[in-house]
């Protein structure tokens, strides 16, 4: 069973002065990568959040290109309605949160995010009722060309609990849990995509060339076939995807560390 944080007896600086806070908090982030499902990463992210000294907390995994795809993914160590209520508002193009994890990488506390609009204070008072009225951020941006973002989202119960000196080592300890669970996601979906799309190896090697910016002719020459079969492939191709174009496709492959 999870373990109960012990924030409400101690301060964050107390708790991350720990001789084993790292070490402790290490061991889940390499169990998060072996994590045989849902259920099992769910556990570990109680876990995790126990052992970092938070009350709650969220991860999201997010890609998108343009309106044509987009996938969010979440695991929840707080009370799921509170992503019910989130959806069924539609407030995804709204958050604040989202926003800054789009263009940032470093963590932030989100008292010192600047709420620019109704909506916006609307979110954070959502959040808040959930237990996140004190919260860290945390982006896991997935490189340059790529819009695949993880979001982790670390809440307190207690107002102004990440302020002390032991922000500094929370961030740190916190940024393998991150990284862990981003990581899960991504293979997950790329199995999700491989099964789904019945993708084969020379569909793979055709979106590799798209990648690199390489024309039809070029493809061809270099799969040694016709142009007319590497035109016929990429339909195929598209279809299987439900991507646009064979660009777009390319970056999908890519989201998901297909090529």
């Amino acid at each position: 069973m999870p373990s109960c944080p012990l924030n409400q007896a101690r301060s964050l600086r107390e708790l991350t002065a720990s001789p084993d806070y790292f070490a402790r908090v290490n061991e889940i982030a390499l169990q998060m990568e072996s994590a045989s499902d849902l259920a099992g990463l769910v556990e570990l992210l109680h876990e995790a959040t126990a052992r970092l000294g938070a009350d709650v907390a969220a991860f999201l995994s997010f890609v998108r290109d343009g309106e044509s795809w987009q996938s969010f993914r979440f695991v929840l160590a707080c009370d799921p309605q509170w992503f019910v209520d989130y959806e069924q508002r539609g407030w995804y193009a709204d958050d604040p949160w989202l926003a800054y994890a789009r263009k940032h990488s470093e963590p932030i506390r989100t008292g010192d995010l600047r709420l620019t609009d109704d909506k916006q204070q609307a979110l954070a008072q959502l959040a808040e009722q959930y237990g996140f009225r004190a919260a860290l951020l945390m982006p896991v941006p997935s490189g340059s060309g790529l819009t695949r973002l993880g979001l982790l989202c670390l809440g307190s119960k207690t107002e102004g609990y990440f302020d002390d000196e032991g922000f500094a080592a929370l961030r740190m300890a916190a940024r393998p849990v991150a990284i862990a669970l981003h990581d899960w996601w991504v293979v997950e979906g790329r199995k999700e995509l491989i099964e789904a799309s019945n993708i084969s190896p020379e569909d793979l090697a055709l979106l590799e060339h798209e990648r690199q910016g390489h024309r039809t002719k070029e493809i061809a020459s270099a799969m040694g076939v016709s142009v007319a079969s590497v035109n016929s492939r990429s339909q195929r191709l598209l279809a299987k995807l439900g991507a646009a174009n064979r660009k777009d496709a390319a970056r999908l492959a890519a989201e998901y560390r297909l090529i």
